[in-house]
């Protein structure tokens, strides 16, 4: 009898929840510019049908009265943040800038039914599909000893590296075809990059970036980028991953480029699991990584930081309280794990932030955007950030 009335009970919750949050009706008009203008169809993706870039539930209307019009009635929309992005049926199909880049998604706080204006420029396979800066240096098949396999390395060299002697700062990336080219960038909503060759441009170019690629298999990306193993990635790697790094990819590095090999000079940086790894690079190497980029790390994936932390002697905090700290997170990237919890990451970061402070007395920057999500649109943005920051505090 309980039983049956703890049923009846939650029956009652969940039809009441679903009872309460509102829906809404939203249409979306659609005007083409010229070099926009196509026969093809046209589908909108989104939040709202877990990204599907070809749902024929959701293919655009042309108005026939008006050529380079289209438009689409959206139902049943729940109340929260509307995202969309217009392709023509695939991911290399995306609308982008008139000068042919990707661009962000389009988002819409939904509180009533609503009338959306939108433009399209432009599309990106108008485009060359290659977005790499002209002179980065591919590796194809750079031997990793540590991990008895073979890696492709790509290395960002400023504009003016041959015309002068100068030697150079480096960062050290984790994804590294997802730095610099649509073309090898992969992602949720679609081949966005970093952006890093454009950033440093404008910025004034004194950096030399190494980009290391990543498995392109999840679960082997998951073991290199973790650095004790857990329930998910009961194999870890990343020890041997950071140890390649450190003695053999950084010595290669400083032995064939103009690099300043001091630690001050030296950056390793990543976001999610490569921002994970990367913090875990600056605490356990801090002697040769004086600056540490940690993007949305996945925190909630790692149950051993604190202990690990906890092990450090006065001469390795002594160390780590010589180095420079960037992290970044969004006010928007939260993940349900177990049980239906759902985690903050931007909270996550704000609290490590703290202990560290208060354990370690560590510099650290911060940076938390409170519209941020999970992605390479938004790393692009701390990125930039960092590098902003890091100019003042060591081009010499």
């Amino acid at each position: 009898m309980k039983i049956r009335v703890l049923v009846i009970i939650l029956v009652g919750m969940i039809a009441m929840n679903v009872q309460a949050q509102k829906r809404y009706t939203i249409e979306i008009n659609l005007r083409l510019e010229k070099q926009a203008q196509t026969q093809e169809a046209i589908y909108i993706t989104g939040n709202f049908n877990t990204w599907n870039p070809k749902d024929e539930r959701y293919k655009l209307t042309p108005n026939s009265e008006r050529i380079g019009e289209y438009y689409i009635q959206l139902n049943d929309i729940p109340q929260g943040v509307l995202e969309y992005k217009f392709t023509r049926g695939s991911w290399q199909t995306l609308e982008c800038s008139p000068k042919g880049r990707l661009i962000n998604l389009h988002d819409q706080v939904i509180e009533q039914d609503e009338i959306l204006q939108e433009t399209i420029y432009a599309w990106r396979d108008q485009y060359p599909v290659s977005t790499a800066p002209e002179g980065l240096i591919v590796l194809e098949n750079f031997i990793m000893p540590e991990l008895n396999r073979t890696r492709a390395i790509r290395i960002y060299l400023p504009r003016n590296y041959k015309m002068s002697q100068q030697a150079y700062p480096v960062w050290y990336m984790h994804d590294g075809q997802d730095l610099f080219d649509e073309a090898t960038s992969e992602g949720r909503l679609g081949p966005v990059e970093w952006g890093i060759d454009e950033t440093l441009e404008r910025l004034g170019d004194h950096y030399i970036i190494v980009g290391i690629d990543h498995e392109y298999e999840k679960n082997r990306r998951e073991r290199e980028y973790a650095f004790f193993p857990t329930s998910q990635t009961p194999m870890a790697e990343g020890k041997q991953y950071l140890s390649f790094i450190v003695h053999t990819l950084k010595p290669y590095i400083d032995a064939n480029y103009r690099t300043r090999k001091d630690k001050e000079s030296t950056g390793i940086a990543g976001g999610s699991l490569g921002g994970l790894i990367s913090l875990y690079a600056g605490l356990t190497y801090p002697e040769v990584f004086g600056k540490v980029g940690v993007f949305s790390p996945s925190l909630w994936q790692d149950q051993q930081l604190q202990a690990y932390m906890d092990g450090f002697t006065p001469e390795q905090i002594q160390l780590l309280q010589q180095q420079q700290y960037f992290f970044y997170a969004g006010g928007r990237e939260n993940r349900k794990i177990g049980g239906g919890e759902v985690v903050h990451m931007d909270q996550d970061v704000l609290n490590l932030v703290q202990q560290m402070e208060e354990r370690f007395q560590l510099h650290n920057q911060v940076k938390i955007n409170p519209m941020g999500k999970h992605g390479a649109w938004y790393w692009q943005q701390a990125f930039s950030w960092m590098i902003e920051l890091d100019n003042q505090f060591n081009i010499k």
